[in-house]
């Protein structure tokens, strides 16, 4: 996910040109330098060393979403991304960034329905992302087609399903006719007359 990275460096600048934080906002960069570099596990160790600054907690949780994504802990990379939702709700800039790659996350994992979300609610935040609004598109794209494919599967399986019963309907008709014809062929003989004692 090389555009989570990209996409973040320019908003971690933005984060830090406050001066209030420095320790938090020092461990978020310190994790920055180490994710560009592919280092996920020392990334980790200082996103989660900055989570517990309140000022960096958002960005830490980002940083943390975008390592646990290189790492392919899916799960654990949308629980950051949450987490640092909730911990972001006055940075437009930040919000539009973890539901925009949250939507790339959901359309990797082929659930375009709740990809199209993600997209629509980064939209929301900013507005003006043209990538956010070409993702949706290729979401909704992507689940109008999955839609199409379920429905054709479904109308296969009912075609089969009719084939089949008259395939079963034919068997049954056949194996009556010959239970029939093997009755007839054994019909009782009228009473014969019995010599000899009968028990």
């Amino acid at each position: 996910m090389k555009n989570i990275c990209k996409e973040s460096l320019s908003l971690f600048i933005l984060f830090f040109c406050s001066c209030s934080g420095i320790k938090g906002k020092l461990l978020v960069m310190e994790g920055n330098f180490y994710s560009l570099r592919g280092l996920s596990n020392k990334a980790i160790s200082a996103y989660m060393k900055a989570s517990t600054f309140h000022d960096a907690r958002a960005y830490a949780e980002f940083g943390l979403g975008s390592s646990y994504y290189s790492l392919g802990e899916i799960d654990v990379v949308l629980e950051r991304f949450r987490g640092a939702e909730t911990a972001a709700l006055e940075d437009a800039e930040l919000l539009y960034r973890i539901r925009y790659n949250q939507g790339i996350v959901h359309f990797e994992q082929g659930l375009f329905d709740k990809a199209a979300a993600d997209f629509r609610r980064a939209l929301e935040a900013e507005p003006s992302h043209i990538n956010a609004k070409r993702n949706l598109e290729l979401s909704l794209l992507a689940l109008e087609r999955q839609e199409t494919e379920r429905r054709k599967s479904i109308e296969r399986e009912s075609e089969e399903d009719a084939e089949n019963e008259d395939r079963l309907q034919t068997l049954f008709k056949f194996l009556k006719e010959k239970e029939v014809e093997r009755w007839k062929s054994s019909e009782w003989i009228e009473n014969a007359p019995v010599y000899g004692p009968d028990y």
